[in-house]
C-alpha cells in the first residue's frame, strides 16, 4: 500500500531561514582549499591528500623554506600544481588559530584579520572532592588528595587511599619526588604528619607514616602554560600579519577585527549564530555585551552562544569539545565516566539540547567517545580530540590515536554525516595529535567567494504532518551572480536500494526560493535525498554539501491510532489523552511542543478539513 505524506512551510517560517544578507562562511561550505604553514605540524600522508583534490595554501617565510617544501613535497607525491605559497612571517603552525574567517554577501567578500594572543589557559569545571581526599597541609591549606595539579601524579599525598588514578602503572605523588613543598609550589609540607616532604627540602626528617618507604621518585612538575612555545625569542604577534599578507596575495579585501580571536574557540551555523567558550571573552578583557556588540558589527553574528569553560585547565577551545558538521547537526565529546570532568563535559553537552538552530527546531546531536590518552606534559585530564576534524568539502579528516576506540570515532562521522568519505589520519612521531591540538587546530579552510549557496530545512521524519504530498522548499544564492536563475534539482532514492537516484525539478516561487513535490513514496520506507543547484557556468553545489538527508516516511503526526487515515477518530483519541483517559502517544503533539492540549485539536481538525 502506498501512501504520502506533506510538509506545509508557511511563510512565517520562511522568513525565519531566509540567508542573512552578510555572514561567516561555515566550515562544510565549498571551499577552495587549506591553509598549512611550513616548517609543518601535519604529517605529509595528509599534506598529500590535502592537495590531491583541492589547492593547498602553504605559509613559508623565506625562499629557503619555499624551496625546502617543495622537495620535500616532490618526494612525498603532493601534487606541486595545486600548492600556492603566500610569503608572510609566521611563529606557530596553529593556521586554525592565527588564520583568517571569511565574511560574504551579495557581491561582498572580506578576509577576516584579528589580533592574536596565544593561548592563555584558564580554569573551569569546578572539582567537587570526595570527603575522604580532602585533607590539610602544614600550615592548614585544604587541598583534595586525588586532584593533583600536574598530570603525572596520581595524589599529592600516597596514603591509604591514594591509587594509581591516571594508569601508568605506579603511584606517584609530591612528597619525595625533589621538589620542596615549603609553600612555594601552593603547599607546604614540611612538619611530621608529611614527613618534611622527606628531605626534599634538606635538614633532619621524621617519618612516622612511612611516606619516605616507596622509593626515590623523581617528579616533573611541568610549568608550561598551553601549548609549547616554537621559539622563546619570539611572539605571536607575529602571526597577526598571515591574514593581510594573504588576503592582499589572493586580491581580497580585508575586514579588521578590533578583538582577539582565536579560531579554533569558535563554531558557526553559518546564519549569524556564534559558539565559543568564555576564555573568548576573558581573553579581551571586556563583557560580555561589548563583546558580543563588537562580533555582531564587524562579523554579522547576531546570536552568540558563550559556554562556561568545561575543562578543569586547559585553553578550553570549542573545537576540541565539539564539531558542528552542518548547521543543524553537531557532534559533542564524550569522556568516560571515571574522567574528572564527566560531569562538566556532560552539562557542556545539555546546553546544546536547550537551543534551536537558525530553521528554530533543535539540534540533532550526536556523541563521540574521546577515551583518556597519554598528552601533552602541559595536558590535564587529556582526551582523544575526535572532534578536532577538519572538513573539506565532500571529505571530513579525522585524528587518529592509534587506539581501538579510532575505528569507532570513524563511524560516529559516518552516522551523522552520510554519505560523506570519512578518512582517518595518524600523528606523526615529531608532531603528534594532543588532546586540546589535532588536526583541526593545525589547518584552516579557504573558501570560494563564488560559492553557490543552499538553505534548506531538511525533511525530518517527526515533523511530517499528513497525508498529502512531501513539499519541499529551498533557498539558494548565487554569489557571482545574485540576480541568475539556478537549476535546482531534488535527488532522491529508497535506502534499501542501490540507485540510481531520481529526479524532480524544483521551480522558482519567487526571489532564490525553489519548491518542488516528491513522487508518490512508500509508507514506511526510509529516503534518501540531496538538492543540487548549478548555475549557467555550469557551476553546482549540492545540499547537503556531500552525501544525502534521511527521513522515514512512516507514523504521522495526527494519525493517533495509526491507521494510515486522519479523521474524526484521531480527534476523539486526542480528546482522550488531554482528559487522561489515554496515554501520551507522540503523534497526538501535532505542534511538536512537548505538550497535548487544545492546540493540538486546532491543527488535527485543520489538517482533515483541508
Amino acid at each position: 500500500m502506498k501512501k504520502t505524506v506533506i510538509i506545509l512551510i508557511s511563510l512565517l517560517s520562511l522568513l525565519l531561514s531566509q540567508i542573512p544578507e552578510k555572514r561567516i562562511v561555515a566550515e562544510w561550505e565549498p571551499a577552495l582549499g587549506t591553509m598549512i604553514r611550513w616548517p609543518l605540524g601535519i604529517p605529509s600522508d595528509l599534506v598529500v591528500e590535502l592537495a590531491s583534490e583541492n589547492i593547498l595554501y602553504v605559509l613559508v617565510e623565506t625562499n629557503n623554506q619555499e624551496n625546502q617544501a617543495t622537495n620535500s613535497f616532490n618526494n612525498w607525491g603532493v601534487d606541486i600544481d595545486n600548492v600556492v605559497f603566500i610569503d608572510t612571517d609566521t611563529y606557530s603552525h596553529w593556521t586554525r588559530d592565527h588564520g583568517p574567517q571569511f565574511s560574504i554577501g551579495n557581491d561582498y567578500w572580506r578576509v577576516i584579520n584579528q589580533d592574536f594572543n596565544g593561548y592563555p589557559v584558564e580554569t573551569g569545571c569546578a572539582f567537587e572532592c570526595d570527603d575522604s581526599m580532602i585533607l590539610f597541609d602544614c600550615i592548614g591549606t585544604e587541598f583534595c588528595n586525588n586532584a593533583p595539579l600536574y598530570p603525572e601524579y596520581d595524589c599529592y599525598v600516597n596514603n591509604d587511599l591514594c591509587e594509581d588514578f591516571n594508569g601508568d602503572g605506579q603511584i606517584t605523588d609530591w612528597i619525595g619526588d625533589g621538589y620542596c613543598d615549603d609553600g612555594s609550589w601552593g603547599l607546604n609540607f614540611l612538619c611530621d604528619e608529611y614527613s618534611w616532604d622527606c628531605g626534599d627540602c634538606g635538614g633532619v626528617i621524621t617519618d612516622e607514616n612511612g611516606y619516605c618507604d616507596d622509593g626515590l621518585f623523581i617528579g616533573n612538575r611541568n610549568q608550561i602554560e598551553g601549548r609549547l612555545l616554537p621559539s622563546g625569542s619570539r611572539g605571536w604577534e607575529e602571526d597577526d600579519d598571515t591574514n593581510i599578507d594573504f588576503a592582499n596575495q589572493m586580491n581580497w579585501d580585508i575586514q579588521d577585527l578590533p578583538l582577539y580571536w582565536t579560531g579554533g574557540n569558535f563554531m558557526t551555523d553559518g546564519y549569524g549564530m556564534g559558539f565559543s567558550t568564555e576564555l573568548m571573552i576573558n581573553e579581551n578583557d571586556i563583557g560580555e555585551n561589548e563583546f558580543t556588540d563588537i562580533i555582531e558589527e564587524y562579523l554579522y553574528i547576531d546570536n552568540y552562544h558563550i559556554f562556561e569553560n568545561p575543562n578543569q585547565e586547559s585553553i578550553q577551545h570549542i573545537d576540541c569539545l565539539a564539531k558542528l558538521v552542518n548547521s543543524e547537526t553537531i557532534i559533542i565529546k564524550q569522556v568516560p565516566e571515571s574522567s574528572l570532568e564527566y560531569e562538566c563535559m556532560e552539562d557542556f553537552a545539555d546546553s546544546f539540547y536547550q537551543l534551536n538552530t537558525f530553521y528554530d527546531r533543535p539540534f540533532k546531536i550526536h556523541r563521540i567517545l574521546c577515551p583518556e590518552i597519554n598528552g601533552g606534559p602541559w595536558e590535564t585530564n587529556p582526551v582523544a580530540a575526535y572532534t578536532n576534524s577538519l572538513i573539506l568539502n565532500d571529505k571530513v579528516l579525522v585524528p587518529q590515536y592509534g587506539i581501538p576506540e579510532d575505528a569507532q570515532a570513524i563511524q560516529s562521522y559516518r552516522d551523522a554525516m552520510p554519505g560523506y568519505e570519512v578518512v582517518g589520519f595518524d600523528g606523526t612521531f615529531g608532531n603528534p595529535w594532543y588532546a586540546e591540538d589535532a588536526l583541526h587546530c593545525r589547518t584552516m579552510g579557504v573558501f570560494n567567494p563564488d560559492m553557490i549557496h543552499i538553505s534548506h530545512k531538511s525533511i525530518r521524519t517527526e515533523e511530517l504532518v499528513n497525508n498529502g504530498d512531501i513539499y519541499i522548499e529551498a533557498e539558494v544564492v548565487d554569489y557571482s551572480d545574485f540576480d541568475t536563475t539556478l537549476d535546482v534539482i531534488a535527488h532522491w532514492k529508497y535506502s534499501a536500494e542501490d540507485g540510481p537516484f531520481g529526479e524532480f525539478v524544483l521551480e522558482v516561487e519567487s526571489d532564490n526560493i525553489y519548491a518542488g513535490t516528491f513522487p508518490s513514496i512508500n509508507l514506511n520506507s526510509e529516503i534518501e535525498y540531496f538538492i543540487t543547484a548549478t548555475n549557467i557556468s555550469g557551476n553546482s553545489v549540492s545540499h547537503p554539501n556531500s552525501g544525502w538527508h534521511i527521513f522515514t516516511a512512516d507514523s504521522i503526526l495526527g494519525d493517533v491510532n495509526s491507521d494510515n487515515v486522519i479523521n474524526i477518530l484521531d480527534v476523539i483519541l486526542v480528546v482522550n489523552i488531554i482528559l487522561g483517559i489515554n496515554d501520551f502517544n507522540n503523534l497526538a503533539d501535532i505542534n511538536i511542543d512537548g505538550s497535548i492540549d487544545i492546540l493540538d485539536i486546532v491543527q488535527l481538525v485543520n489538517i482533515i478539513l483541508n
